[in-house]
């Protein structure tokens, strides 16, 4: 028995346990045994489309023969909430599932409403991101480069810690102003370094690339000293390309709410 044949009966098996339910619309498999390649750590994601006007949702792991299936269980008008809540996240979590998912079941047409919807956030631009919020950001690198010094200057034993929780901030600051898609910490460097793993969950490529570069080198950097002095350098850069910052002076004036 193929593996591929396993990850087929083990969804067969679970589907079975769903398709006949009456609140259910339609089914939708999606992860990498759908879209190639799947390792050892992969699982198969099953959106299940609840009819319109639902009041419940679940979600929910199974193992079957050796397979895991994490499961979604949402209305319509629910995915389609999250599918903008994703886009205004710089997120296409579900507009992924449902583009490059392959339809197991599709009562009523629903299903495949949802794929064309899918494709349609897929191509949306995110929101520019305020000036105000960019000025909080270039604040927010000095704050963090500052702290970052004051834990090297201790001789404190969290320094990576600070200094990798730190880079990840960076990162998604630069992304947000640049308009780039927000993605969970595992995948940052495969789709800096990776295309083809890249092109597979329909990322584009960073748009600056002299960064990525930057940021890579950061990521592989061990030396401490080091590490501080090329946090400072990625710090500035982004700075400078939202426009500078300088310290002295800075102010940042808001209505009350």
């Amino acid at each position: 028995m193929t593996e591929k044949q396993k990850w087929e009966i083990a969804l067969e098996k679970f589907v079975n346990t769903w398709k006949n339910k009456k609140d259910v619309s339609g089914i939708i498999v999606a992860g990498s045994y759908i879209t190639g390649n799947p390792t050892k750590h992969s699982d198969l994601d099953v959106p299940i489309v609840l009819k319109r006007g639902c009041k419940w949702r679940q979600r929910g792991n199974e193992i079957i023969d050796g397979i895991l299936i994490e499961y979604f269980a949402n209305p319509v008008e629910k995915i389609q909430e999250y599918m903008e809540n994703d886009n205004k996240k710089r997120r296409k979590i579900d507009a992924h599932m449902f583009s490059t998912g392959k339809i197991v079941l599709d009562k009523e047409g629903e299903v495949k409403r949802l794929k064309t919807l899918a494709k349609k956030y897929l191509n949306k631009k995110f929101e520019k991101t305020p000036k105000f919020k960019n000025e909080l950001n270039k604040y927010g690198l000095f704050d963090d480069a500052d702290n970052l010094e004051e834990v090297y200057d201790r001789g404190n034993p969290d320094f990576e810690f600070v200094y990798y929780n730190y880079l990840n901030k960076l990162f998604d600051r630069y992304s947000e102003f640049l308009e780039y898609d927000k993605f969970s910490e595992n995948k940052i460097f495969r789709f800096l370094t990776d295309n083809k793993d890249r092109e597979k969950y329909l990322i584009k490529e960073y748009p600056d690339k002299v960064f990525a570069q930057m940021f890579l080198e950061a990521i592989k950097e061990r030396d401490k000293s080091k590490m501080l002095q090329i946090f400072n350098k990625l710090a500035k850069y982004i700075q400078n390309k939202m426009g500078g910052f300088k310290l002295d002076g800075w102010k940042l004036k808001s209505a009350v709410d």
